[in-house]
Order: structure tokens, then sequence, then C-alpha cells
């Protein structure tokens, strides 16, 4: 019958831990998180069920999971100790030649299964699992897999946050335009940073082949300190000096704009400008412009003043809205959504 047990750690609050189907597809069993709860969902002759218990357990510390197919239930227990017992008349699935054959997805589903689940669930997943053992075989399959993988190894300590690599960026498609009014746009940026690398760009705004506004973060003349600049194209429209930002520290940083200024605070300094390439802006606003975190889309050279991906820990909100790079349109693997390198002080 199917069992499986491992330690797992994550701050994430939905997505896939792992997915197991027959051969022919006609039986499966979902392992997820839903509000950092566990959910269990599974389908086989008899018919599909969806379970949710036990305590949130997104709080990244470490948790032993373990799933096992008992006679006519499916037993799931953390720590030990039995958080849920499902009723499932006959067996999961169905055993040929007297060997039981699976196969088994880890945090993510097979493009094929979304939309024949029982509950729809956002299967982008960031956490990490150790200490495995797949029907009774230990590790054996999953090791080869990942220890080819350096993007799938774990950290050895995180925190809350989301982690960039320098490798890649996530895109979001939001909606800055006031509703009260046609001519009205407000772009209101929070962010928490630290940086591993001292040029990079954290947010970006791309209409076509142009880049009507970057927020980066850029080395300065000075050893001891770095510059976050605001850019409209190729023309920086603010600038403030910040000292070493590459440090366990996290920085605050806020951008503000409307048609008619801009203003960039760091920490708690400001500078406020309004520059007339605030009309580019506004022609762009009035578009379409499609949102970036990390890095730029493949731009015209010149197109702006840094193209660099952004690499260390940030957390965005933008217009009192905390985006989660689980929810991006697209976003590169290599970006840990919601864990970051600890760094101990």
């Amino acid at each position: 019958r199917f069992t499986a047990e491992f330690d797992f750690r994550t701050y994430d609050a939905e997505g896939v831990i792992l997915y197991a189907e027959s051969l022919d597809n006609t039986a499966w069993i979902l392992l997820a998180l839903r509000d950092g709860k566990i959910e269990v969902q599974f389908k086989n002759e008899f018919g599909t069920k969806v379970t949710s218990g036990g305590k949130a357990i997104n709080d990244g510390l470490w948790h032993i999971i373990s799933v096992e197919e008992l006679e006519h239930s499916i037993s799931v227990k953390i720590a030990k100790e039995a958080v849920m017992s499902i009723n499932s008349p006959g067996t999961l699935f169905k055993p040929s030649q007297g060997f039981l054959e699976t196969k088994v997805y880890i945090a993510g589903l097979p493009r094929k299964v979304g939309n024949t689940l029982v509950k729809q669930i956002n299967p982008r997943l960031d956490g990490c699992i150790r200490a495995w053992n797949l029907m009774n075989q230990g590790h054996s399959g999953v090791k080869e897999v990942i220890q080819e993988k350096q993007s799938k190894h774990c950290l050895v300590a995180v925190e809350r946050g989301s982690f960039y690599p320098g490798t890649g960026m996530a895109k979001f498609q939001i909606n800055y335009n006031d509703l009260d009014s046609a001519e009205d746009w407000l772009v209101n940026v929070t962010m928490t940073i630290r940086p591993s690398t001292d040029t990079g760009v954290m947010f970006a705004l791309v209409s076509n082949e142009t880049v009507p506004l970057a927020l980066s973060i850029v080395d300065s003349n000075s050893s001891d300190s770095q510059k976050i600049i605001v850019t409209i194209g190729s023309i920086t429209v603010a600038q403030l000096e910040s000292k070493k930002l590459c440090t366990p520290r996290k920085v605050q940083v806020g951008l503000l704009v409307t048609k008619q200024e801009l203003e960039l605070s760091v920490d708690s300094r400001t500078e406020r400008s309004n520059s007339e390439q605030l009309s580019i802006l506004h022609q762009a606003m009035m578009a379409n412009v499609v949102t970036y975190l990390g890095g730029l889309p493949d731009v015209p050279l010149g197109a702006t003043l840094v193209t660099a991906f952004y690499n260390g820990c940030m957390e965005v909100k933008v217009n009192n809205r905390q985006l989660d790079l689980d929810e991006a349109i697209s976003k590169h693997n290599d970006i840990r959504s919601h864990s970051c390198p600890l760094i101990m002080q």
C-alpha cells in the first residue's frame, strides 16, 4: 500500500507537497498545504474525497509528516501523532502481479491534472524536505534527481522572505489605474531588501520594449556605500546613497509615483522629483505596463541604465498589497518565494 514519510519545513501557506497516481491515471492521492494546514485529496474506484486537519505547520520549523494507507483508511500524522484518519473503501492503487507501481510528483502537479482535482489549489510550493522514505524504500529514486540540481538543495537555515539568486525575475500583471479617474494612476511600492550584490533591478515597469520606470541598486563611487536610483527610460530622476547595503541588516525602500510627482525614500531619508520625464511615464501608464521584480526581460540596449538581475532577499508591497511570488504570471525556477537564507549575526 501507499506510504510516505519525511521531514518538512516551510513558510509557504499553500502548495502541493506530493502527488502520486496509478500508471493508468485512474487513481491518485494529493498531499498539500492550504492555509498552512495539511490537506489530502484522493480518488479511487469508489469515488473522491478531500479532507484537511491538524495545526498550521508553515512556521519555518521542521515537522515529521507521514501518510500511510491502512486497511480501510488513510492515516496522516505530524510528529508521529495522528491528525487525520480518512475512511477509504478499497485500496488506493491496485497492485499488478504482486507489485504496486505509482508515479510520484514532488512539489507540483503533472500538467494534465489541474482540473481533475476535487478542490483547486495553487500548486507552487517553496519548502524543504529531508529524510525521505517513499513506499518503504528510503530515498531511493528521489536522491538521484535532487543531487544533480543545485537549485533543489535545501538552505541550512531560513527566515521569512523571498530570495532572488541573481539569475531571473518574476512577472506580474498589476492595474495601477485609479478607478475614479481615467487619467489618474498611482504606483506605491514599499520593500524590505537585503542585497547580496551591489547592482540589480529590484522593481520595473515595462511597456513593449521600453522601461518607463525602474528602481535599482547600483554601486557608487564610494567604497562603503551603494546608491538606490529611480530611472525613467535611461534618465535618472531620483537617487539616494546608502551605507554599504550588502550586510546582514535589512533596508526599507519606498517609491511613490503619481503623474505629478515622484518620491523615493531609503530608511528615513527622502528625495522628491517632479521631473519632466514623468510625462513619458504617464504615456506608458495610459497604455499598458507589465510589472517585473528582480530583473528585466530582454530590452534593447540603452532602454534603461541597469539590466543586471537583483541578488538577495526582498519583500515587496505594491499599492498596499503584499506580492506573493507563487501568484506571479511567471517566475524563474531558482527564486525562492517564501524563504531567505538566514544570516547569523
